[in-house]
């Protein structure tokens, strides 16, 4: 056949049928003959001589095959025919879970991939002779390499494995039967598809559609140590003073058994430590519940200690945001008497279905007289202790009232206000005869906390006082303010605060601290320096706010304006100006962001190492316009633990915002860990400060549960019809579908059934067996 082959130029051979009738009369013929030479078989049955039976039933199916032959009239076709080797991709894992070694010393799983290459070249150069062999190395993303490269390998440093998606691309390449295979060398730790849901019905689905045989190869082997903080179930956002639980799901790798402590940080400071124990399945969930107290985003940590023989320690921590909102405001009202003030004041916060009121008014005090015993009273003694022990740091702001605190034995909690201020807490104090320095509050621990100085007491509490009529004077700070901003337009408003009813009754008070912020002044009244006296006043203590409103007549403001014609009227006011000045001085107190000049987000909370990080910072004018064209820094910079030494900034960039008040920066963190954004500028004369967090995975998915799994490259082998090759040192033979034919050139039939033989040698077996039929007896 070769000498056929080799003789006029052609390079290959098929057998055909010549017959005229179809494929479907010929086996019905050849069915035909089998059954007639099974039926000869039975006619001799009686026959006690196997070897004449057997001579006569093959004498018999000689006939037969040559009449079959004569029918079918078989022939051997040469054919010169052009084929277009199809391709065959090999696939090695480039992450970073191929760089690690099950034992100290040992081979890394890319040096077993790598070996295996080398050890296979005779192997790829016969596969080559068919195929078009194309190398790739895959990881999140799909690379091309060559054979060299692959059996040299660098550190592998792909940040993910995604198999499926590789195979994806890999197909797209090529179509119909241009893919005649694909091979696939990696240790399956997949954190892609594939690992994320395993290989499920849609998964299956998909390697069946690939249409082409996968062959797996496992570079993974036993006894990997290890310990990683897999993954965190937390939501993105906590409602502060409301509890929550954050999920620590730690995997354990040959330490089972072994006892381990998890310690989850904010901010570097402890908040919770647990001990667990690793069972023999290697995966542990471990709960923290926590009551978050402050607002804001913060950056949270869980580690657990790196034991010995580890082959990975960075997965030992994992840092997550998490953002401390509101569900509602919890205001803490604490008034000495029932008042107007008090009364307009608790009846606004009352009907906002976002505050939740705690209110306090005093009806007695301990000094009054009563005649049955407290127990008896429906009028309950002044809850100190709870309130301002127990319960303070649940609430967001505090507001005193024209409330003393020296009846109530409460001097020894005065400092717990101080703290809960400095802690991030807002305070406002409203005068009246109770109140600043009438209230004995001039040098206690609240004082520090108040924007203002506050006089000495007086013997004649009287000349703390000033009752005459009057209507306060916005400042320049004031016409700006969000506190004070009744209208949007600047000159609006300032009508508005001009045709405002009048006040009656002032606490004098000293100057407004250094960085406090005057809003409003006294039109007649000054402090000992000449300067206007401070009515109110807004200032910051610590992490907190504070806020002093030294009148307790602001209730004017709805009921007498109400019914006030003139200027009131033309201005649009109907009362509720007083609504609208306590929403914002809330507002301001809990930072709410809507009243924010300046705001600095990033487009991720979370960012795997490498990834850029996207920061935007927006600026607004005081009416909320686009601030255009404002400088603007931008800081970035890595937190460290308590007690480290601060870190360089790691971005420090000056711009100018857009028409819309924009400013866009990326930025690719050096290295991972937690950091902090913060965007300054000044507006109006004043600095506006904003600040968000980020992180950056210490160890992303591929190291966070770096187990090596062949059960997922079995899987896909088998779906695919493919092989599973497990542990080999050396790649076999292995099927793939054939190249593809592009042209039969010429061909040539040599016809096998047209011997002048054929029909003499049916005869003469036909007249053989009837002579020997004769013979033997036969009829």
């Amino acid at each position: 056949m070769l000498d056929l082959l080799g003789d006029g130029g052609f390079n290959e051979w098929r057998l055909m049928f010549l017959s005229p009738f179809g494929r479907t009369l010929l086996l019905c013929a050849l069915g035909l003959c089998l059954l007639a030479l099974g039926l000869t078989w039975r006619g001799y049955r009686r026959e006690r001589r196997l070897g004449r039976r057997l001579l006569l039933t093959l004498l018999r199916g000689g006939a037969f095959g040559c009449a079959f032959v004569l029918l079918a009239q078989p022939a051997i076709q040469l054919r010169h025919v052009t084929r277009i080797p199809n391709h065959v991709a090999v696939l090695v894992d480039d992450s970073q879970s191929m760089g690690l070694a099950e034992r100290a010393g040992g081979p890394t799983r890319a040096a077993r991939a790598a070996e295996l290459l080398k050890r296979s070249r005779s192997a790829l150069d016969a596969l080559g002779k068919d195929h078009r062999l194309d190398y790739y190395r895959f990881s999140e993303t799909l690379a091309p390499a060559t054979l060299a490269e692959l059996t040299a390998p660098a550190p592998p440093k792909g940040a993910g494995t995604r198999l499926r998606e590789a195979l994806a691309l890999v197909r797209g390449r090529h179509a119909g039967r241009d893919l005649a295979g694909i091979v696939v060398i990696s240790d399956g730790a997949d954190n892609g598809l594939f690992g994320s849901a395993g290989l499920d019905a849609p998964n299956r689905d998909f390697v069946r559609a690939l249409d082409t045989p996968v062959h797996t190869v496992w570079t993974g082997r036993a006894g990997l140590k290890d310990i990683a903080i897999a993954g965190v179930k937390a939501d993105e956002f906590a409602f502060v003073h409301v509890a929550v639980t954050v999920e620590a799901l730690l995997k354990v790798e040959g330490f089972e058994g072994r006892e381990l402590t998890v310690t989850l940080r904010r901010d570097g400071e402890v908040l919770r430590t647990r001990t667990v124990i690793a069972d023999q399945a290697g995966t542990v969930t471990v709960p923290f519940e926590f009551t978050p107290d402050r607002l804001g985003k913060f950056v949270y940590t869980l580690e657990t200690p790196v034991l010995e023989g580890e082959a990975v320690r960075d997965n030992n921590v994992r840092h997550f945001v998490l953002n401390v909102i509101r569900d509602k405001v919890r205001v803490l009202q604490v008034s000495g008497r029932p008042s107007y003030d008090e009364r307009f004041l608790r009846a606004m916060l009352k009907r906002d279905p976002n505050v939740d009121l705690i209110s306090f008014f005093i009806l007695r005090t301990p000094s009054d007289v009563t005649l049955v015993p407290n127990d008896e009273l429906s009028l309950i003694p002044f809850p100190t202790e709870e309130l301002f022990e127990r319960e303070l740091k649940s609430f967001d702001v505090i507001i005193l009232q024209n409330f003393t605190y020296r009846p109530y034995g409460m001097a020894p909690y005065l400092a717990r206000i101080k703290s809960f201020v400095e802690e991030g807490g807002a305070l406002a104090m409203i005068g009246g005869d109770l109140s600043f320095s009438s209230g004995g509050y001039a040098g206690s621990p609240v004082a520090d906390v108040l924007p203002i100085e506050l006089l000495p007491e007086e013997a004649d509490a009287t000349r703390l006082l000033n009752v005459d009529p009057f209507r306060p004077r916005l400042t320049a700070a004031g016409r700006n303010h969000p506190i004070t901003a009744i209208k949007l337009d600047v000159r609006e408003n300032e009508a508005r605060w001009n045709a405002l009813p009048l006040l009656e009754g002032v606490n004098r008070v000293g100057p407004a601290k250094p960085g406090a912020t005057v809003l409003a002044t006294h039109p007649f009244l000054t402090t000992d320096n000449g300067q206007p006296m401070p009515v109110l006043v807004a200032g910051g203590a610590g992490q907190g706010r504070s806020l002093v409103f030294t009148t307790d007549t602001s209730w004017h403001w709805s009921f007498l304006a109400a019914g006030q014609g003139g200027a009131a009227a033309q201005a649009g006011d109907d009362g509720r100006t007083f609504v609208k000045f306590w929403d914002n001085a809330i507002r301001w107190l809990i930072r709410d962001p809507a009243l924010r000049y300046l705001r600095v987000d990033t487009d991720k909370a979370e960012y795997e190492h490498g990834q850029t990080a996207r920061l935007g910072v927006r600026a607004w004018l005081p009416d909320y316009r686009p601030a255009r064209d404002l400088p603007v820094t931008l800081t970035v910079t890595p937190l460290k633990p308590p007690g480290a030494a601060p870190a360089a900034p790691a971005l420090s960039t000056a711009s100018r915002t857009d028409a819309e008040g924009e400013v866009k920066v990326e930025f690719v963190p050096p290295q991972p860990g937690a950091y902090r954004v913060v965007a300054r500028a000044t507006l109006s004369g004043r600095p506006v400060t904003d600040e968000n967090v980020f992180v950056v995975a210490l160890a992303g998915r591929e190291l966070g549960d770096p187990a090596a799994r062949e059960d997922t490259l079995r899987a896909v082998a088998k779906a695919s019809g493919g092989r599973y090759l497990g542990e080999i040192t050396t790649l076999p033979a292995l099927p793939m579908h054939p190249p593809r034919v592009v042209r039969i050139g010429k061909h040539r039939d040599i016809e096998l059934w047209s011997r002048w033989f054929m029909l003499p040698m049916a005869l003469g077996l036909l007249t053989i067996e009837w002579v020997l039929r004769r013979r033997w007896g036969y009829i």
